[in-house]
């Protein structure tokens, strides 16, 4: 227990032992103790969800440090130690955790500076641990301080090691020693650490350990242990004891939903995305720590962009697992709850390692597009309210492109440009038809909110009267669409006098309908076969064309015309925002 601090004067300067201090001050060092009520990620049926839960965060973190000091000796194994064991007593909240590592190093000597055993120094001393230089092993524990504070917050603790040589075993009550045993190791016995410890009821007073909080953290270390090629084989087995019975706590290995993206790279990680359901939450993990940080927002940033919506991640949820080298692995706090590197740091080995595969992977799938469904289905009020302001604007300028019917509109002709549109506009009756130029190529319109910007397509419904969301009848009876002979997809429908069917499935028996409501006999059929394409990717948006489509781009400081097969990968495309 902490003495009672005396002070004669409110100036007068106290020395606390490391005991005292980590005791008066447990947050600085665990964080949150009091139990707060916080909305968590938790594993509930099988599934991810975010349920609210009053929880201490200090008092969960002294489970993580000792299981992790476990998970980090796996990992110098490489693949070599099969299981770790932890067994919690939900009657008097003690844990015991058991490794089969190779033990301390050795555990038998005294650390030079502190001149205590090296066991004694691990467990007592602050900044006392093995993982501080440079390793290419993304171990979790770095600080030195995980271990010792737990013992600090121990009402009893105890440790037993074995290495090679001997077998340490060393008993604490309230940070003080009260047993102690060196030995030979006997040749039956197995090397490995076990460490057991009672949390202090006077800095936790009346806490219990919570079922679902620990299922779900070690299912999330089962599944992170899957995805580390050291870790593959490691097997974590838990059970809980309460009433002197003993129950397996129960590892969900498969927490995800069955519809996802999984984009995984061997040395960095992994990315997986998928469309949010009820209540479920996004996780991500730096080196094994469970935090938030901005590698989330450089993710989310990605799709966000790619959707084109800012906030599109209200619509799915990640589960990242990044594996970054020493020399980025930093924490706001000793809890590691937040990733503190800047932007700039991490995002250019991110984007170079997942942006491209992940865009390319969720584009056009059934996870995009339930996602752009329901961007559609928020933004739809809003989206029809730009609409038609933008239609009263267009109203006002349309003047050359649009001829309009003089007295009935029966007819509109939509031509590509106004020459074509002239051409039209000295055969047609100028009494019932109208002709509308289109000006360049139009954008295609995927969804509702495409319209917002797109001016040729708002145009037209100005010219034809009609709103989306509104049952109006166009103001023309019949729209022909008059291009080029070559310009018509082969899966475009034609009305003839059977049905309608596709330009591919036409033959010259059929007889279609023209301009002037009168079915008409086919005169040619022109078929156009691109047996080359070329297929380019700008800012995770695919497009295809010929050889010879021309784009205009940056090259060399100067805009140019070039031929799609002439394009390089130094040069610019230009983009209209």
């Amino acid at each position: 227990m902490v003495k009672k601090l005396s002070q004669k004067h409110q100036k007068e300067i106290i020395a606390l032992s490391i005991f005292e201090a980590v005791r008066l001050r447990s947050e600085m060092y665990i964080g949150q103790v009091q139990p707060l009520k916080d909305k968590l990620p938790i594993i509930v049926d099988g599934k991810l969800i975010q349920k609210e839960k009053a929880w201490s965060p200090g008092f969960m973190h002294l489970i993580i440090e000792v299981l992790e000091n476990s998970i980090d000796e796996a990992k110098r194994m490489k693949g070599k130690m099969k299981n770790i064991w932890i067994a919690i007593n939900l009657d008097d909240n003690r844990v015991t955790i058991r490794d089969e590592g190779q033990g301390f190093h050795r555990a038998y000597s005294n650390n030079k500076k502190t001149k205590k055993n090296t066991v004694r120094t691990a467990f007592e001393d602050l900044h006392a641990g093995s993982n501080f230089r440079d390793t290419s092993t993304n171990l979790i524990g770095t600080h030195g301080v995980g271990a010792a504070i737990c013992n600090i917050l121990s009402e009893k603790f105890e440790v037993t090691t074995t290495n090679k040589t001997h077998t340490i075993h060393y008993e604490w009550e309230d940070y003080k020693v009260i047993k102690e045993k060196k030995e030979k190791k006997e040749k039956s016995k197995k090397s490995g650490t076990e460490v057991s410890f009672v949390p202090s009821p006077e800095i936790f007073k009346g806490f219990k350990w919570d079922k679902e909080l620990i299922q779900t953290y070690l299912s999330f270390k089962t599944f992170l242990n899957s995805l580390d090629h050291h870790l593959q084989k490691l097997n974590i087995n838990g059970s809980f004891i309460q009433n002197g019975k003993e129950e397996p706590i129960e590892i969900t290995k498969n927490f995800l939903p069955k519809e996802k993206l999984h984009i995984e790279h061997k040395d960095w990680g992994t990315i997986v995305l998928w469309e949010k359901y009820d209540e479920s939450t996004s996780v991500s993990f730096i080196n094994g720590s469970q935090c938030t940080g901005i590698h989330q927002k450089i993710v989310n940033d990605w799709v966000n962009e790619h959707l084109k919506y800012n906030l599109a991640h209200h619509f799915y949820d990640t589960f990242i697992s990044f594996n970054v080298p020493s020399e980025i692995m930093r924490f706001a706090d000793q809890n590691k709850t937040k990733y503190a590197v800047s932007r700039f740091e991490i995002e250019e080995d991110l984007e170079k390692i997942f942006r491209r595969k992940l865009l390319r992977k969720f584009k056009g799938t059934q996870i995009s597009q339930g996602i752009i469904q329901n961007i559609e289905d928020r933004l739809h009020h809003d989206n029809i309210k730009k609409i038609k302001k933008s239609q009263r604007i267009s109203k006002r300028k349309i003047s050359n492109k649009y001829s309009p019917a003089s007295k009935k509109r029966d007819t509109l002709y939509i031509t590509e440009g106004l020459a074509a549109a002239g051409a039209i506009k000295q055969a047609r009756d100028s009494k019932t038809e109208g002709v509308y130029a289109l000006k360049g190529k139009i954008k295609n319109a995927k969804r509702l909110s495409d319209l917002t910007n797109n001016k040729e397509i708002l145009e037209i419904m100005s010219v034809l009267g009609i709103v989306p969301d509104e049952k109006r009848k166009p103001s023309y009876n019949k729209i022909v669409i008059a291009t080029d002979e070559d310009c018509i997809d082969e899966n475009t429908c034609i009305i003839t006098k059977t049905g309608n069917k596709k330009i591919k499935e036409l033959t010259y028996s059929d007889l279609v309908l023209t301009h002037d409501g009168t079915y008409q006999e086919i005169e040619q059929i022109i078929e156009t076969v691109k047996e080359e394409y070329i297929e380019f990717e700008i800012n995770g948006e695919t497009f295809v064309c010929s050889p010879f489509h021309k784009m205009i781009i940056y090259r060399d400081g100067k805009i140019i015309e070039e031929f799609a097969k002439n394009i390089k990968k130094s040069d610019f495309f230009l983009i209209k925002e």
